[in-house]
């Protein structure tokens, strides 16, 4: 993989490990990372034992209000990955992203 789009990977894993970190609830709940790296994809699932959130696709033409002091998160994934799924219930939160390789 190029450096250019790995950096998007990168961007893209640490935000969802930062909300993770920031939303999820107190010091001991566990955050797990995980990724996946192959010829045709690099993925990357984020969990942790937050209640979570309604995840709604960005409409492609919008762009979060920069003046806000959170809520770019999700945009922010979306931009940099093709493809992005929340799960979230009773056990937690996953957020899993991936981007096609070549």
């Amino acid at each position: 993989m190029d450096a250019a789009p790995a950096y998007g990977v990168v961007l893209a894993a640490d935000e969802a490990f930062i909300n993770a970190v920031s939303y999820a609830g107190g010091a001991d709940d566990m955050i797990r990372v995980s990724a996946c790296v192959s010829k045709s994809e690099v993925s990357v699932e984020v969990q942790d034992g937050g209640s979570g959130f309604t995840y709604r696709r960005s409409h492609p033409r919008s762009v979060p209000d920069v003046r806000r002091a959170n809520g770019r998160g999700v945009f922010l994934i979306e931009s940099m990955m093709d493809e992005v799924g929340v799960r979230s219930g009773r056990r937690g939160t996953a957020v899993r992203m991936a981007r096609r390789v070549a």
